[in-house]
């Protein structure tokens, strides 16, 4: 009997060592998040039209020291505010004695996506703290992870663009906003400081959302005391007035003109002039782009809801991210203006709910998740790592078949560069996700840290053939995305240079708008 006793105790011994908790979760969660943030940002060149743009445009501000209109080169680019570039600009001038100058800007996304992760960790952690007690698990950490595992921010999320300033900004007014009735002042700072952020990084359409989910919010159920709701919302009223103001006096000082084909012409015609319910083909085409972007946060998002049926009625945050989503991805489908990437601000609250059903999930799926990870990023790793085995022993490209498409894409005069710093991440991610593949086995929820490890990994991998990487797109162009529908395109550097002349060439293409006529440079 006592042999029996001790085998069952080390049985749950063992069966919670199996289990990431508490701390050991967190730890993992933000060493996954410092992996993924960090790699990709340094050491390479532009690889999408946009990307090429934004940095010369940092380059312009830096040389006129000129925060008040962005320029490039000698063409006024007034599709969004600054606040992105003049991040990269600071960031630039702050570590020029230790990184070239184009990394320094780059750094301003990995500025804006630590934000991000950390106030949707935030976000997710009070949403649910309700129902700690129903076993929900880290859902702070669990947001952070599922986000990392979406493929709108593996997709987007280390662009040189002001969309990052944008999701970050969203997504710390979303936190200040759910924090508000609990937290007045604090909540309304958040609340605030994100909408001024979302501002003065695209303009208007983050605010926009903000707003109208504030205002809709307190109908869906109480929610606080309704004097505490005007009163935190006056407080973020207050912080958020210093942004939406200065730029656009500034603005407005330096020439009116400049003020109204901002306002007007890159803002308010935009989404007010160009509404559109679509065709059927045309709405088919962007719930597909959504459906990938989002995935897998939109499909643990709805099963959020259905194993845990009453949390839509019992807490306050997951009504808030059903009211966000519903009400941002009615903008992206009836503005003709929107692109998929503005909608990475969107991924946040399906992020949110997707960690509610985590603890939840039925071991029937949790297996073949287990399973399907462990397979896809195991043969990507071992692609990846074969061929760096084989290009660090041989020095070029292996012979390939005579093939019209392989030609086409992979650059034949390819030399080997060994980069000891991304041979490093790499090896760690891959050894952290063969640990966590041993360690956290089904039918136990924790096997689905394979997912968010595996792509943390991949992506490691992938930026450890950085030089490859870059030589494929400045041989053969680089990467415009498109509209929705359209196949990705190769833009030739040439074109991407920002050497043509004229307002389309001054308009990014993955951001391209509508726009007035630019004014003269005052």
């Amino acid at each position: 009997m006592p042999n029996a006793e001790n085998k069952t105790t080390d049985a749950k011994s063992d069966s919670r060592a199996a289990r990431p908790e508490g701390r050991s979760l967190v730890l993992l969660t933000f060493i996954l998040a410092i992996v993924f943030v960090g790699s990709g940002l340094l050491g390479h060149a532009p690889w999408k039209l946009h990307e090429v743009q934004n940095l010369e445009i940092v380059q312009t501000m830096t040389e006129n020291g000129d925060f008040v209109v962005p320029m490039r080169a000698d063409q006024v680019i007034l599709d969004t505010p600054p606040l992105y570039f003049m991040t990269a600009v600071g960031l630039s001038e702050k570590l020029a004695d230790y990184i070239p100058e184009r990394d320094a800007a780059r750094a301003a996304t990995g500025l804006y996506l630590a934000i991000t992760l950390l106030f949707a960790g935030l976000l997710g952690r009070l949403t649910w703290k309700p129902v700690e007690h129903k076993g929900v698990g880290r859902t702070g950490a669990m947001t952070v992870l599922i986000l990392i595992g979406t493929l709108g921010i593996v997709w987007f999320g280390h662009d040189v663009t002001t969309d990052s300033a944008l999701v970050a900004g969203v997504t710390v007014g979303l936190y200040g906003l759910l924090l508000l009735p609990r937290r007045v002042f604090w909540g309304g700072l958040w609340l605030g400081t994100g909408a001024g952020i979302a501002f003065m990084a695209k303009g208007l359409l983050g605010p926009a959302i903000l707003g109208v989910t504030a205002v809709l919010m307190p109908f869906l159920a109480t929610w606080g005391g309704l004097g505490r709701q005007i009163r935190g919302m006056l407080i973020g009223l207050l912080f958020a007035l210093p942004w939406l103001a200065i730029w656009p006096w500034l603005l407005y000082q330096r020439d009116p003109q400049l003020l109204d084909q901002w306002l007007w012409g890159n803002n308010l015609n935009l989404y007010l002039d160009n509404v559109a319910l679509g065709t059927p083909q045309e709405n088919l085409q962007w719930l597909w782009a959504i459906l990938i972007m989002a995935f897998p946060a939109w499909l643990l998002a709805v099963l959020a809801l259905i194993l845990r049926p009453f949390a839509f009625f019992g807490l306050p945050g997951v009504r808030l991210a059903l009211l966000v989503s519903v009400v941002g991805w009615a903008v992206m489908l009836t503005a003709e203006a929107a692109r998929p990437i503005h909608g990475a601000m969107l991924l946040i609250p399906l992020a949110v709910l997707g960690a509610g059903s985590i603890t939840r999930m039925p071991g029937l799926l949790v297996m073949p998740v287990k399973w399907l990870s462990s397979l896809l990023f195991g043969a990507m790793a071992l692609a990846l790592w074969g061929l760096w085995g084989y290009l660090r022993f041989k020095g070029e490209l292996p012979e390939l078949p005579q093939i019209e498409q392989v030609a086409a894409v992979v650059p034949q005069d390819y030399g080997f560069a060994f980069q000891p710093t991304l041979y490093l991440i790499a090896a760690g991610a891959t050894v952290l996700w063969l640990w966590i593949i041993m360690r956290f086995r089904s039918p136990q929820p924790s096997a689905l840290l394979a997912w968010p490890a595996g792509v943390v990994m991949c992506w490691a991998l992938l930026m450890m053939h950085q030089p490859l990487v870059d030589k494929l797109f400045a041989e053969r162009g680089l990467i415009a995305e498109p509209s929705i529908g359209a196949p990705l395109t190769l833009q030739q550097p040439a074109q991407a240079s920002g050497t043509a002349s004229g307002p389309e060439a001054a308009t990014p293409e993955s951001e391209s708008q509508p726009t007035a006529e630019p004014a003269a440079t005052p």
